[in-house]
Order: C-alpha cells, then sequence, then structure tokens
C-alpha cells in the first residue's frame, strides 16, 4: 500500500444522505456514523465539499473517505496511455471481436487461453496458451505482460460505456485506490423475463451508490469480467486465484482490502454485459455464486462463519418472526430501543441527540429487515421452509416476510428503465433467493469439510 497523502487538489464530497449538525461540528450519516469536528476542521468544508491543500485537509479527506461519509472528486487522474486492457478469451471470437471495436486510444493484450483455432488480431498483442488453463491464469498471463501502472481486465462481449476509463481512472488519483469497479449492466436486448430480473437487480452489484467496499460490507459481488487495477498492487496480492472462479473479483477486492488498498465502487462507469440466456442458466449461475460467496466468506472470516452468522441478533429477530407477529414488534421494539439509548450517549454533542439517534434507529431498524429477510429468505431458507411446514403461525409470517421483501424491493428499484411487472419480479426474487441460499449452504458445508480433513 501507498503512504502518499492525497494529492493537492484532490477533494471529496459528502455523501448526499449525511446531515450537518451542531453548527458544522458534526457530521450524521444515516448509516449509524457520527463524525466530530474541529472547529479549523468544520472551516474546511465549504459548500459540502474539501479540497486537500495541506497535510491538515488531507488527512480529513482521508478521514472521511474511509468512514464512508465522503466520496472522491479528483481534479484529473491517469490518462489512458497509463493503461493497458487485458481480454482473456477461449473460443469467443465474435464477442472479442464487439469488445476490439469499443476500445480505442489504448493498449490491448488478448490472452488466447487455448481456443481450438489460434486467435491472431491486429493491433492489438497476442498471447497465446497452448492449452486452457482458466480465466484467471488468463488474465495473471496479461497482468505479467503489461507494462503500464493501471490493468483493466474486460471479458468477451462486454461493451465499455463512454468514457469508462476516464471515470475509473481518475479514482487512482488517490494514491491508496488498488482496484476500481463499474457498475456492470445487461445489454440492452432484454425480452425474457430473466433478462429483465436481471435489469433490474443485476447479479453481480456492490451497489446503487458510490462507496468504498470492504470485508465489513461482505458479501458483495464484484464482476472480474469488467475491472480496473493498480497493477503494482495486484502484483504484490498475487493476481487471481484459479480457485474461485465464480467470484474471482470478489476475492482480489478481498485480498487487497487486507493488504491495506482502498478499493471503489463507481456507478457512474458502466460496463454492459450478456444477461444468462436461459432460465436453467440463470437458476445455476446464482447457485454457483452463493458457493462461491460462502467460500470466500467463510476463507477471510477469522470465524469461519457466514457473514449472516456473524451476528446474533438477526438471527433471534428471525425466530421472533417466525414465533409470531408480537413476538416480533415486541422483540423489534426492545432492539429499537437498545439502540437508541446507544446511538444517543454516542452523539451527545449533536444537537438533539435523541431525535438524531431516532432517525439513524429507523434507518438501522429498515436494515434490520433487509437483513432478517436476507436471513430467512435466502441463507437460512431450509429451516424457515421446515418451520412453515411444522407450523401454520410460522408458515403466515414467512410468506408475510416474502412478499413483504419482495414489494419493498421492487419499489426500491423504481428509477430502472425496463422493469418486471410486481408479481413475476417477487416469484423471481424468490427463485434467486433459494438458489443462491442453496449454493452457499453447499459452499460453506464444502470449506467446513475441508477444514475438518
Amino acid at each position: 500500500m501507498s503512504t502518499d497523502r492525497l494529492p493537492t487538489g484532490f477533494a471529496v464530497r459528502l455523501d448526499a444522505r449525511v446531515r450537518i449538525a451542531d453548527r458544522g461540528l458534526s457530521l450524521v450519516a444515516p448509516f449509524g456514523t457520527v463524525v466530530q469536528l474541529t472547529h479549523h476542521e468544520s472551516s474546511m468544508i465549504e459548500d459540502e465539499v474539501l479540497e486537500v491543500v495541506d497535510h491538515a485537509s488531507a488527512a480529513l479527506a482521508r478521514r472521511l473517505l474511509d468512514l464512508g461519509v465522503a466520496h472522491p472528486r479528483p481534479s484529473r487522474g491517469p490518462s489512458r496511455a497509463e493503461l493497458t486492457v487485458v481480454i482473456p478469451v477461449h473460443e469467443d471470437t465474435d464477442g472479442l471481436d464487439r469488445l476490439l471495436a469499443e476500445l480505442t486510444g489504448v493498449a490491448v493484450i488478448v490472452v488466447d487461453d487455448g481456443s481450438c483455432v489460434p486467435i491472431e488480431r491486429a493491433g492489438v498483442t497476442v498471447i497465446r496458451h497452448q492449452q486452457p488453463f482458466g480465466a484467471a491464469a488468463a488474465r495473471n498471463t496479461g497482468l505479467r505482460a503489461a507494462t503500464t501502472p493501471f490493468v483493466a481486465f474486460l471479458d468477451p462481449g462486454v461493451e465499455p460505456g463512454s468514457l469508462w476509463a476516464e471515470a475509473l481512472l481518475a479514482h487512482f488519483a488517490d494514491p491508496d485506490v488498488g482496484l476500481v469497479v463499474p457498475r456492470l449492466s445487461p445489454l440492452r436486448s432484454r425480452r425474457r423475463w430473466i433478462q429483465r430480473y436481471d435489469a433490474m437487480r443485476p447479479s453481480l452489484e456492490p451497489g446503487r451508490r458510490e462507496c468504498g467496499l470492504h470485508p465489513e460490507s461482505a458479501p458483495f459481488g464484484v464482476p472480474a469480467c469488467a475491472l480496473v487495477v493498480r497493477r503494482k498492487a495486484l502484483i504484490a496480492a498475487g493476481g487471481f486465484d484459479g480457485a474461485f472462479p465464480a467470484m474471482n473479483g470478489t476475492d482480489v477486492c478481498l485480498r487487497l482490502v487486507t493488504a491495506g488498498w482502498r478499493v471503489r465502487f463507481d456507478p457512474v462507469a458502466v460496463v454492459r454485459s450478456e444477461a444468462p440466456g436461459s432460465f436453467l442458466q440463470w437458476v445455476t449461475s446464482r447457485a454457483v455464486a452463493g458457493s462461491a460467496t460462502a467460500r470466500l466468506a467463510t476463507t477471510f472470516s477469522c470465524s469461519g462463519r457466514l457473514p449472516v452468522w456473524s451476528r446474533l441478533w438477526p438471527a433471534i429477530l428471525g425466530v421472533l418472526v417466525l414465533l409470531g407477529v408480537r413476538s416480533t414488534v415486541f422483540g423489534s421494539l426492545v432492539l429499537a430501543l437498545a439502540g437508541g439509548a446507544r446511538l444517543a450517549k454516542k452523539v451527545p454533542a449533536v444537537e438533539s441527540p435523541w431525535q438524531t439517534a431516532a432517525t439513524m434507529g429507523a434507518l438501522e431498524f429498515r436494515g434490520a429487515f433487509w437483513r432478517v429477510s436476507a436471513l430467512l429468505l435466502r441463507h437460512a431458507w431450509p429451516l424457515s421452509v421446515a418451520a412453515a411446514l411444522l407450523s401454520k403461525r410460522a408458515r403466515t409470517a414467512l410468506v408475510a416476510v416474502a412478499v413483504a421483501e419482495g414489494v419493498c424491493d421492487w419499489f426500491s428499484r423504481k428509477d430502472t428503465d425496463d422493469r418486471i411487472d410486481l408479481p413475476r419480479y417477487i416469484l423471481l426474487r424468490r427463485i434467486d433467493d433459494a438458489a443462491f441460499g442453496f449454493g452457499a449452504l453447499q459452499g460453506y458445508l464444502e470449506v467446513r469439510s475441508q477444514r475438518g480433513r
């Protein structure tokens, strides 16, 4: 990791959800973070923007970035001349040609991973594996062959949007950023249910807001088919690991963060890719993603548990849901009051600390709903179904949660261009959860059995 400070002229802007309180001396974020500022630090922020001019402002900007209450707005970044695009390909020459047609003004290395007919293309560097070793090995070959400070990995068939390289490269003005992830969106030709559902809810989606990615936010999905890295950072981390073919990108992100590098997600930079062509392919891909996520989570977790089980209270609240509405309301109120009291003590210097705590508590309660829903409907759905078969009360509660979560998720994605209707969305959402959860359980058991040997 670099130890250089943020460069002069680098700017950060407060997250749109952050509230400035206490005459500018407190920054209150809805995700439970409160930042106390000195008068001097407060004076550095003008119109919600902080520009780096010296060591003090650089230190504050770094602090705000790491806490997630601000996002980078660099004045400039590396140019395309400092970027090499690596394309791993096995047989997919049509997808390769479409991608090459989109790439201009940038060096390109094509790694032919043992295609039956050797690939040759003018104007690019082609490196051939005599036999297929997999996408991870092909990416590593391209990484070693590149000589520029930054390397973009794009798979055949993806379509980078306009100014994708400039948007992603700008983040590397921060010397501690090791990898940047674009937003992955399905190609525009969407006729089937699956393609339209995937357009609303992309399978690999770190989020819908710009953010820094870290193990505490796992499981998040990072597509290896489109990302930009700082070459020296990835080489030091050991490159791509073939043990996680379905989650190559997420694995690399976690290892870079563990090594001290920052990883950013920028939804402004859009790269389009093909969605699964059939229902069976889609279900299989979700199960494979679940298995890979579980393997990654248990590998990087000190406790060896899935992230959803790392906190006890979502599991307790999930049990209360299956016991009945009254129990759930009682348990939720107890948790909300306890959380509110904790937050009020945490923000004593803020104007109206109890009001601030109540607002943050309500948002935390909303987050708890999503976590409990994920537990009941995705990660532990076999136990939920078993309880529903044995108890009418549990069955009623499970159906209510399944429908409510689907409705809330559907309405939260109202800004999507091509939407699927609500009933079909809920149906596919539940199938998505079941397939992913089945794969996650399978992957978790495999890792546990391997550790037990």
